[in-house]
């Protein structure tokens, strides 16, 4: 390695560094809170989703139908929000990923791109990946809907349903060990709970045998900073049933 390939590295390590430090501030505390790992336990193996239909294809093969799912989305009138769209926003992110994060919809800038989550709530996303542990491409984004409901309202119950048969067999093909739900409308989406459920956040359920941990949405940070501390409780929590913990935290 060069001596300019050398403090490239170690540019890139310190701005790594900065963004968690930022991140930790923003929590408001110092230093990553200890989290509880099991030991001696054995990392679970990817789930079969047996109920899920993945037509003429595998988990071995899983993008090239991955990407013939996003083409028919990006086609799809099943609901009325193909009427407004730019773009559909199908995902973004590593197929053979272990964590699925999954939020409601898209909102402008990702209507624009075709991407999920490259706004402002999509940055802070990317630092509560990066405190986990995790690089933008380690990890799989998507949304409950494909397309974006006018002015970022809400998706209602039949835009969801509409979507459900694309987020199904992506989660299928995909088969992630863990999945964090990103706002109440996404474990919603998920069947995990409905309107009248309280206390939703924060504890896992399952979606066909894989575990899913509820968590506020990163725009909700954004206008509330002072739930991020229970939030990066979650995300630990989601690392510990993985036997992991973040950076710098012995698993």
């Amino acid at each position: 390695m060069t001596d300019d390939a050398l403090r490239d590295d170690l540019r890139e390590l310190s701005r790594m560094a900065r963004e968690l430090v930022e991140w930790e501030e923003q929590l408001g505390g110092t230093g990553f809170p200890e989290v509880a790992v099991p030991t001696g336990e054995a990392l679970r193996p990817r789930p079969d989703v047996p109920d899920v239909q993945v037509s003429g294809s595998d988990r071995g093969d899983r993008r090239p139908r991955l990407a013939q799912i996003a083409e028919e989305a990006a086609g799809c009138t099943r609901c009325d929000l193909h009427r407004g769209r730019t773009k559909s926003v199908f995902a973004r992110g590593n197929p053979e990923a272990e964590i699925v994060f999954i939020g409601e919809g898209p909102g402008y800038h990702e209507d624009q791109e075709g991407l999920p989550f490259v706004g402002k709530a999509g940055q802070l996303l990317d630092k509560m990946i990066a405190a986990m542990g995790y690089g933008p491409d380690d990890v799989y984004i998507c949304n409950v809907v494909k397309c974006r409901p006018p002015d970022n309202r809400t998706p209602l119950p039949n835009e969801s349903a509409a979507c459900l048969p694309y987020l199904e067999e992506q989660l299928g093909l995909i088969a992630p060990r863990a999945i964090v739900a990103l706002g109440r409308t996404a474990a919603q989406g998920l069947g995990l709970i409905d309107e009248t459920t309280r206390g939703w956040r924060g504890s896992f359920c399952e979606w066909r045998g894989i575990p899913v941990m509820s968590t506020y949405h990163p725009a909700f940070l954004l206008r509330n900073p002072n739930m991020k501390r229970p939030v990066w409780e979650d995300l630990q929590e989601v690392l510990a049933r993985l036997g992991k913990a973040p950076p710098g935290r012995r698993s």
